[in-house]
């Protein structure tokens, strides 16, 4: 979670708005977008949190000027190039031709099982819960996040890094996103929600902000 996509605190950018009655794709294409990345996943291309990561390495501007379902897009093609699914250069030549015959019929492949097992992941979900040995932290634990977050992919935000919060709940464990983006294994802990001072990590508010993080961003704080 180190890059333009992580968001709290930063300034300029407005409440985020949420409106219940809008559609889930506002054009046809996201909605492809969405499928192919779901299907590319479910059949174990690649996982969750290297999609993720994807998106996550996009520069600052593209990021920021690009919408939701652009960076799936973007998330999509960079999975697949790397891992050698696609061609790089075959992609910028089909992009140039759909570009001067936008109309163009696109063939595709009947595989009903895949569909099948993408069906399947919709409706019922991949779970990542996985056992680990027992919580380390207990609710009412005074817990310090760590200060400083494992380089490339991780769930822990900037804005509670070195702040001291108190275990509201003992989840259950899950896959280490912070190496199963990079293929360094599952490894899975336990995770908290945890409580900490609006105060402390905004500078105002008496409120407290609840983050989900994993057991190894937690350090006792006493």
């Amino acid at each position: 979670m180190d890059g333009p996509h992580d968001l709290g605190g930063a300034p300029g950018f407005g409440p985020v708005r949420f409106d219940p009655d809008d559609p889930l794709f506002s054009s046809d294409w996201e909605r492809k977008v969405f499928g192919l990345t779901m299907a590319t996943s479910t059949i174990s291309l690649y996982n969750r949190d290297e999609n993720r990561h994807a998106r996550e390495r996009m520069p600052v501007e593209e990021y920021r000027s690009t919408g939701y379902f652009e960076q799936w897009l973007v998330a999509l093609e960079t999975n697949l190039t790397e891992l050698g699914v696609l061609d790089a250069a075959a992609v910028r030549e089909r992009v140039a031709e759909f570009l001067d015959e936008p109309g163009r019929e696109v063939r595709g492949k009947d595989r009903p099982e895949l569909f099948e097992l993408f069906r399947d992941t919709l409706e019922f979900g991949a779970s990542l819960e996985r056992p680990a040995a027992p919580p380390r932290f207990a609710v009412g634990s005074r817990v310090r996040a760590v200060r400083d977050a494992k380089p490339g992919h991780t769930r822990l935000p900037a804005y509670v890094r070195g702040h001291v919060g108190v275990v509201r709940r003992v989840d259950g464990a899950f896959v280490l996103p912070d190496t199963n983006a990079h293929h360094e294994g599952e490894n899975p802990e336990n995770t908290y929600n945890v409580g900490f001072s609006a105060r402390d990590v905004w500078g105002k508010g008496d409120h407290e902000v609840l983050v989900d993080v994993w057991e190894s961003y937690l350090e006792p704080a006493d």
